[in-house]
């Protein structure tokens, strides 16, 4: 099992270049995200490598793509392993706020202070630059309540408007 990590200007193109080679190569993708930020294309894949894959031709020609372009890539081997909170309920906090430094730090301070578990994590300036927006996925660790943790983010995070939703997960 591998990450890869990728990062550069974005233009068109870019997801095709990388799904391209991880194909070519007899590569799985099994997750990933990616989003422009700033004008940057950053992309975060789980790639499962195949039998016959060999790794330093597919490094190398991943690492062509900073010359063809401008992307620079990592490919780093991991151990995979199995969450202990998969099981867990899943949660989609959202909290707006006035835009200051420290928001996000404070909220994913007091999460951590409940031994929430931050599993995906979305931010936004909007309003011309006044809000904060904030969107964060949860698991809860088992006896804490939605109820309790909506009420303890409250109090710690007066200025924040902050709503909980359990996340329904549809089998396909």
């Amino acid at each position: 099992m591998f990450i890869l990590t990728a990062v550069g200007p974005d233009r068109p193109g870019m997801a095709h270049a990388v799904a391209q080679i991880l194909f070519e190569n007899g590569c799985n993708i099994e997750d990933t995200t990616m989003t422009r930020l700033c004008g940057q294309f950053a992309q975060i894949l789980v790639v499962e490598i195949g039998a016959q894959t060999d790794v330093s031709r597919l490094q190398n020609q991943l690492g062509a793509l900073e010359k063809s372009h401008g992307l620079v890539t990592e490919l780093t081997d991991v151990e995979e392993t199995a969450s202990e909170n998969f099981a867990a309920p899943r949660w989609m906090l959202t909290a707006y706020g006035r835009e200051k430094t420290g928001l996000l730090a404070k909220l994913t301070g007091d999460l951590s202070a409940k031994n929430v578990n931050v599993t995906d994590v979305q931010t936004r300036v909007a309003s011309g630059g006044t809000v904060y927006v904030m969107l964060l996925e949860l698991e809860l660790p088992a006896p804490l309540g939605a109820d309790e943790l909506r009420g303890f983010l409250e109090t710690q995070n007066p200025d924040l408007q902050i709503s909980l939703r359990e996340i329904e997960e549809e089998t396909l």
